[in-house]
């Protein structure tokens, strides 16, 4: 894949983790807002630094789906991209490469992953779908997760 077919692919798949943010900030934090007068989708916006595009795809989002009638904390949403990121690893080490990717995504959007380390981790799976191997010699994904597990907490968006 070339550079910049994969910018393209990782421009696209920063969007869907963008989205899946917000249905996290809204999972943990919308019900805890449904008693408050007014737009209750306001504090949510607050806490998720949501754009009007992504406010306006959230109520759309809601709109079709409903809101969520009870959430996960934080723990639970830090043990999820510890999961994410721990099957990446196996996924990756079996082989499918395109189940890693998919899960890193997974466990950026949980806040397991720097955005900086996410990156570097499609452009090693890239590598080793073109077959190139790592050019470091290294073969090894064992970096997936260093980022602090900042969850979907009140003003945390790892970056």
């Amino acid at each position: 894949m070339t550079a910049v077919a994969e910018t393209d692919v990782l421009r696209g798949r920063k969007a869907r983790i963008r989205q899946r943010e917000l249905l996290l900030t809204l999972e943990q934090w919308g019900p805890a807002y449904r008693n408050v007068a007014g737009e209750r989708l306001h504090y949510v916006f607050e806490i998720a630094e949501a754009t009007e595009e992504e406010r306006a795809w959230l109520r759309e989002h809601i709109a079709k789906n409903g809101m969520p009638e009870s959430g996960r904390s934080a723990e639970e949403m830090r043990a999820a991209g510890g999961r994410a990121n721990a099957s990446a690893s196996a996924a990756f080490l079996a082989g499918d490469y395109e189940r890693a990717r998919d899960l890193i995504d997974e466990a950026r959007a949980y806040g397991a992953l720097f955005e900086a380390e996410w990156e570097r981790l499609h452009e090693f799976i890239s590598t080793k779908l073109s077959g190139a191997g790592d050019p470091s010699g290294v073969d090894d994904v064992s970096g997936v997760g260093s980022a602090p597990a900042a969850g979907v907490e009140k003003g945390s968006r790892a970056e």
